[in-house]
C-alpha cells in the first residue's frame, strides 16, 4: 500500500465533507437550541426548519461517506478476429494431489504460529547492513534487524508411498500494508490450489518490513555509510531485504529436503522455483531473481556478500507490482532469462498504472539461447489492488480515506481471485512442468474465456524466440531496426516516435490526415521468414476510430491483408467524487504468416484516428 495514494481526491473530497458535515451539525444543534429555549413562535419555525436542514445535511453526508460508489456502465468489448484455441479446462481447478499445511518460524515470535506452535524452527537472519526496522516494529514484534527470523506457512502434497520425486517450489510473497496485520495469510487461495497440483507453495512473512500504525519509516543499516564516499546512493533497503528473505527462504528449504528426519525430505525441488510476489514484493521477485545470480551486494562497497543461493528460479509472477523503488548503480533493475508475468487491475486505488510494465521491458533475452522464455501481461478491468490479497479486501487505502473510494464497479474478491488462479496455475505448470498448452492463455486471454469472469482484459506477449523488424526506439525514424529497411508514409498528420513513461518505451504515433487514408510502411532489404508477426498496439484516449488495416507482403508479390480491432481506452472512476478517467492499455496482436515476407503496412482511415504501436517483431 502507497500511504501517499490518498493525496489528491480523498483528500479534497474528504475536506469537503468535513466543512459540510461541521455546518450541517451547527445548523441541526443551534436550531434544537433555540427551539428549546426560545420564546418567539416565528424564530423557533424558522430554525426549525434550518434544524431540519441540518439534520438532511448530517445524513446525506454519513450516506455519501458510506455508500460503495456510483454504478458506472461497463461496455466489455472482446475482439472477434483470429479466435485463438481453447484451453480444454479450467487451469484453477484443484489438482490430484491430497494436501497439509504448517508454519515455521523463529520460535521466539508473539504471534504463536511463529512462536510457541512452529512445526520447524528456523534460525535468524542479519540484515543490519540492510536496513534499520522502524522503530514501531521493533516494539511489536521484538525484532532488531540483527537478528530477523524466517517465518511462514507451507502448503504441499502429502506424498504416498508409491510416489516418487520431488516437487517445484513457489514462494507467495505479500507487499506492504499495514503491520499489525497477517499479509502472508491472503495467499492461502493460492497455496492450497497449487498444493493439491503437485508444487510446494510456500507464503513468507515480511509484515515486520510494513508499514507501522504510526508512520515511523524503515531506514538504512550500515549502508548508509556509503554515503561518506559522497556518492549518489538510492537503493531502497526494505526491497532489498524483502528479496535476500525469499532468498534465505530458499536455501531452508534445500536443506530440508536434504535432512533425513525432516518432514520435507526428498520432496523440495529448488532447481525449479517460481516466485510470486503482490505490490512491491512484485518488484522484490525480481530484484531476488537478480541477486541469486550476484556474489555481492550491487551500490555497497562494503561488500556484502551473498552466499550458497543460485537457484532455479525460472519463473516470475507479479500482482500489481511497483516499479524503481530500488535503483542500483542509480539505473532501472536489468533483469535476463527469466519468464516474467505482470497482472494489473486498471481499478488498482494503490497504484493508478501498470507499473511493473516497465519491468517486463527491462527483461532482456540472450538472443540465440536454447532456452525458451517469455514475458506477458493482462490489464484486468474491474479489479482493485487489495482483493488478491483475502486479508487486504476491497479498499486499497487506508482506513478513513478507504470511504471515498468508488468501489461498487469492482469484480467480487472470488471473481478476482479467480482470474489471479488461472494466470498462476498456467503460469506455474507451463514453465515448472512443461506443460507447453497453456501458453495459449499468456498469448490471448480469450483461450480461457468460458472460465474468466466476465470484463475486459488486454493481453501483452513477447518471447526470446523474436526477431525486432522496428522498436521506435531510434533517433532516425526512416530506418527500421533490421539493417538495410526502409521506412514509408503517405497522408499522415502526425507520425514518429514518442516516449510512453509508463512503459518506459518509445512508441510510434499514427494520425492520419482528415479525409485520408494514412499509410505507414516499412520495406526490407531481403525477405524474412517467421511464422508470425506481432506488434503491440494501443488507442489513445480521444481516438475515436477502433481498427486498422495491416496489409503483408511476401517474398513471391503477393500479399495478406487484416483487420485489427483495438481495444479503446478503458474508463475507471476511483474516487466516488472524481471524473471518469481513461487508461490507455497496450495489447498484442499477432499474424500469421504464410511465406518470408517482404514488408508491412498500416492503414489507418479517419481524422479521428489516435494509434500508438511497439515492437513489431517476427515470432517463430
Amino acid at each position: 500500500m502507497t500511504i501517499t495514494a490518498m493525496i489528491g481526491g480523498s483528500t479534497l473530497t474528504g475536506l469537503g465533507l468535513g466543512i459540510a458535515l461541521a455546518l450541517s451539525h451547527v445548523l441541526f444543534i443551534s436550531g434544537i437550541i433555540v427551539i428549546i429555549f426560545h420564546q418567539q413562535k416565528r424564530i423557533k419555525i424558522v430554525h426549525c426548519f434550518l434544524a431540519a436542514i441540518g439534520c438532511v445535511g448530517v445524513i446525506l453526508v454519513l450516506w455519501y461517506y458510506l455508500i460503495d460508489g456510483a454504478n458506472q456502465k461497463i461496455i466489455v468489448v472482446i475482439p472477434s478476429e483470429r479466435y485463438p484455441r481453447n484451453l480444454t479446462h479450467d487451469p484453477s481447478l484443484n489438482g490430484n494431489y491430497s494436501y497439509t499445511f504448517f508454519t515455521y518460524g523463529s520460535g521466539f515470535d508473539h504471534r504463536s504460529e511463529y512462536g510457541t506452535k512452529p512445526s520447524i524452527t528456523t534460525p535468524t537472519i542479519d540484515l543490519s547492513s540492510i536496513i534499520t526496522l522502524s522503530s514501531f516494529n521493533r516494539r511489536a514484534f521484538k525484532y532488531s534487524e540483527s537478528a530477523l527470523p524466517l517465518n511462514g506457512r507451507i502448503w504441499h502434497p502429502i506424498k504416498s508411498s508409491n510416489q516418487t520425486g520431488s516437487y517445484p517450489v513457489v514462494i507467495l510473497l505479500h507487499g506492504n500494508h499495514a503491520s499489525t496485520g497477517s499479509s502472508e495469510l491472503g495467499y492461502d487461495y493460492l497455496g492450497t490450489m497449487l498444493a493439491s497440483q503437485g508444487f510446494i507453495a510456500v507464503s513468507i512473512d515480511e509484515n515486520f518490513l510494513n508499514v507501522a500504525p504510526t508512520f515511523s519509516p524503515i531506514g538504512y543499516g550500515k549502508i548508509s555509510t556509503i554515503r561518506k564516499y559522497g556518492l549518489n546512493f538510492h537503493s531502497g533497503p526494505e526491497l532489498m531485504a524483502r528479496a535476500i528473505i525469499i532468498l534465505e527462504t530458499l536455501k531452508q528449504l534445500r536443506q530440508w529436503t536434504n535432512e533425513s528426519n525432516n518432514r520435507l525430505y526428498n520432496q523440495i525441488d529448488v532447481s525449479n522455483v517460481g516466485l510470486m510476489g503482490h505490490s512491491r514484493a512484485g518488484e522484490a521477485i525480481v530484484i531476488a531473481q537478480v541477486f541469486n545470480k550476484l556474489k555481492f551486494l550491487p551500490d555497497y562497497p562494503g561488500g556484502v556478500s551473498f552466499t550458497d543461493y543460485e537457484f532455479g528460479i525460472k519463473a516470475l509472477f507479479s500482482i500489481g507490482g511497483t516499479d524503481d523503488g530500488y535503483m542500483p548503480l542509480g539505473h532501472s533493475l536489468i533483469s535476463e532469462d527469466v519468464t516474467m508475468f505482470g497482472i494489473h487491475g486498471v481499478y488498482d486505488g494503490d497504484l493508478s498504472s501498470f507499473l511493473f510494465q516497465a519491468k517486463l521491458r527491462h527483461l532482456r533475452f540472450t538472443s540465440n539461447s536454447s532456452q525458451y522464455n517469455f514475458k506477458a501481461s493482462v490489464y484486468v478491468h474491474q479489479a482493485n489492488h487489495g482483493q488478491f490479497n483475502t486479508d487486504w479486501g476491497r479498499f486499497d487505502l487506508i482506513p478513513g480515506a478507504s470511504r471515498f473510494m468508488n468501489v461498487h464497479p469492482l469484480l467480487t474478491m472470488l471473481q478476482q481471485q479467480h482470474i489471479c488462479k488461472i494466470y498462476m496455475a498456467a503460469l506455474m505448470n507451463l514453465v515448472l512442468k512443461n506443460q507447453t498448452h497453456y501458453r495459449a492463455l499468456f498469448e490471448d486471454y480469450r483461450s480461457a474465456m468460458s472460465y474468466l469472469p466476465y470484463t475486459n482484459y488486454i493481453s501483452t506477449f513477447q518471447d526470446s524466440n523474436e526477431t525486432v523488424v522496428a522498436d521506435f526506439e531510434h533517433y532516425d525514424v526512416t530506418q527500421g531496426t533490421i539493417t538495410g529497411s526502409k521506412v514509408s508514409v503517405v497522408n499522415l498528420l502526425h507520425w514518429g516516435s514518442a516516449y510512453v513513461k509508463v512503459y518506459r518505451s518509445a512508441m510510434l504515433v499514427l494520425q492520419p490526415m482528415n479525409n485520408s487514408v494514412g499509410k505507414y510502411a516499412i520495406h526490407f532489404q531481403n525477405a524474412i521468414a517467421g511464422s508470425w508477426i506481432r506488434f503491440q498496439v494501443c488507442r489513445a484516449p480521444e481516438g475515436l476510430v477502433d481498427h486498422l488495416t495491416v496489409q503483408l507482403f511476401y517474398d513471391n508479390g503477393t500479399s495478406d491483408s487484416f483487420v485489427v480491432n483495438v481495444l479503446p481506452a478503458l474508463g475507471k472512476r476511483i474516487f466516488k467524487a472524481s471524473s471518469t478517467e481513461y487508461v490507455t492499455a497496450i495489447q498484442t496482436i499477432s499474424l500469421p504468416l504464410l511465406r518470408p515476407i517482404v514488408g508491412l503496412e498500416f492503414m489507418i482511415d479517419g481524422g479521428n484516428a489516435r494509434f500508438l504501436v511497439d515492437d513489431i517483431v517476427l515470432a517463430n
